[in-house]
């Protein structure tokens, strides 16, 4: 007999998370199929992807770059399905959104896509995803995903700047102080908001990345970051200060406040699942919970751009 696994039993034989063998199937690496509303994998089409992709049973986690004609143009199999589906890497907002779309009478439930800004709209442009998390400014957003008419709710500001050691020992307080021999910076990946932060201002500083020490070192997450310096490994980072709170050994040098936003298609406003977004958005729960829990302004949250 062919038997039907689930996503989270393909996850524990694969040693891998949930979230990962979503991706695998978006990708169009792993084959499923839906049993009514839900994703089952078959023992023949888990055999296919170990066949194809060359893994065991027990695989390291190691997600293989897709072609264009096969990721981009092919249209996605999840966004056939009951929910919704939202790009973005871990926050609590966008957790207790996903939470609240789960009990909202009219919502749908989220599938969270980790990936950074710049990787969100693009799938965004392509169709693979109904929302992007964005955390760059509207102008940009507009730039990225051109003529296609958006909406984007503002769902928090926040404070983004240097993390430091304790005590600042570097005395680092300027884009500048990055360049010097003494100075090794703890980086983030293209696309991430840190990195377009950084390369905005490094190009309006007219300083060149090859100056900065660790510049071409890549890490994947704010937390990684600030594992770095509290760990001597760096001695700087960008990020956002919620994260440098977690840690007793950080301190935070703030530089600027971003937006980040929720952009959609402005003709989704209407589709099954949005107005409840919207509602949920824009309600004071939403924002004294938000409020509550991370120290995020919201003094503009739920507000509304058409782009």
């Amino acid at each position: 007999m062919n038997k039907l696994y689930t996503a989270q039993e393909i996850a524990d034989k694969l040693k891998i998370k949930k979230t990962t063998v979503y991706e695998l199937i978006k990708r169009g690496e792993l084959q499923s199929s839906k049993i009514g509303k839900q994703l089952r994998i078959s023992d023949a089409q888990l055999d296919q992807y170990l066949g194809s992709s060359g893994q065991t049973a027990e695989p390291a986690l190691c997600i293989p770059d897709v072609q264009p004609e096969s990721s981009l143009l092919k249209r996605d199999y999840l966004l056939n399905s009951s929910g919704l589906i939202l790009s973005g890497q871990t926050s609590p907002a966008l957790e207790l959104l996903c939470s609240q779309m789960a009990v909202h009478p009219r919502g749908l439930p989220i599938l969270q896509s980790h990936m950074n800004t710049y990787n969100g709209l693009y799938s965004l442009y392509f169709g693979k995803v109904h929302i992007a998390s964005a955390s760059i400014s509207a102008q940009m957003i507009s730039c990225l995903i051109p003529g296609i008419p958006l909406a984007a709710f503002l769902l928090y500001e926040y404070p983004i700047g240097f993390y430091v050691q304790k005590g600042n020992p570097k005395n680092i307080h300027s884009f500048k102080d990055l360049t010097r021999a003494d100075v090794i910076l703890a980086n983030r990946e293209k696309g991430s908001t840190c990195r377009i932060y950084l390369d905005e201002h490094l190009k309006n500083e007219g300083l060149s990345p090859s100056q900065i020490s660790g510049y071409r070192k890549e890490l994947v997450s704010d937390l990684s970051t600030a594992s770095a310096i509290v760990g001597h490994k760096a001695d700087a980072a960008i990020g956002e200060k919620f994260i440098s709170l977690q840690s007793a050994g950080l301190d935070f040098i703030p530089l600027g406040t971003l937006p980040l936003y929720l952009v959609i298609e402005a003709d989704s406003l209407e589709r099954p699942g949005f107005p409840a977004l919207a509602e949920i958005v824009c309600s004071e729960d939403f924002k004294a919970s938000l409020s509550h829990q991370t120290g995020y302004d919201v003094s503009h949250t739920g507000e509304l751009l058409y782009l």
